[in-house]
């Protein structure tokens, strides 16, 4: 059922579009303004929620339509900690809005915020509500990294539509990274009282997509990463300095 609202966020990591939902708010992670034909992009997704890591299980989509060179340094074993589609995706938009607006990783400007709720097994990162961002973010060693070039929550016909046109590419150390596409699995998602993906507390369903990153834990040391993501009239560039260990 819709709830006539559309969660987008693009994280670069990113783009929420959450539409189909319980009595509520929605998962992914981004106010939207848009309407759901046309959702805006990074937190269910990367863009703001039009009416969104870190983000339960849902049905996996297809595998990785663009395959690329693996991160580089790992220091642990290839593959080690990788989540199926409905995983992933719903514990990033979980994480994306169990933060206040203030605290929030997907709205964050320099990174500051980069460590928020982060779960204890994966390092989860965010890409924007569409604006460009230039973060700093120190990560743990052995832990392996994911997010979201562009992502959305919303019902099967506009996911459909928003992965039609969605395109994104993430590079690590000049390296490019290898991107996952899922077209659909179903999620719920909880957010807490002023988050900028759902805009209000209450728990949320819906179809989750996009296209997704997710590296094996990197080497110590300084690492930069690009994220670039787009779908429709939505774009998103977040860049990253990271220090791992």
């Amino acid at each position: 059922m819709r709830t006539g609202r559309t969660f987008a966020l693009v994280t670069g990591a990113v783009l929420l579009a959450a539409a189909c939902a319980a009595p509520a708010s929605s998962p992914s992670a981004a106010p939207s303004t848009a309407a759901p034909s046309t959702p805006s992009a990074q937190a269910l997704s990367s863009q703001a929620p039009s009416a969104p890591g870190p983000s339960a299980p849902a049905p996996s989509a297809p595998g990785p339509s663009a395959p690329g060179p693996s991160a580089p340094g790992p220091s642990a074993p290839a593959g080690a900690g990788r989540l199926d589609g409905g995983e992933l995706q719903a514990r990033w938009w979980n994480w994306a809005a169990s933060s206040p607006a203030r605290s929030n990783p997907v709205k964050d400007p320099d990174g500051t915020f980069c460590a928020e709720n982060q779960p204890g097994d994966v390092w989860f990162l965010a890409g924007s509500f569409g604006e460009k961002r230039q973060r700093t973010c120190s990560v743990p060693a052995g832990r392996p990294v994911a997010f979201p070039l562009v992502n959305l929550v919303a019902d099967a016909t506009d996911c459909a539509s928003w992965m039609k046109g969605a395109k994104g590419a993430a590079v690590l150390d000049g390296r490019p990274l290898t991107v996952e596409r899922y077209e659909g699995s179903e999620i719920r998602l909880k957010g807490v009282e002023g988050n900028p993906v759902t805009t209000g507390a209450g728990s949320f369903g819906g179809l989750a997509c996009g296209l997704w990153v997710q590296i094996d834990s990197l080497s110590p040391g300084p690492h930069t990463l690009r994220i670039e993501g787009s779908s429709g009239s939505f774009e998103l560039s977040v860049g990253y300095e990271l220090q791992v260990g």
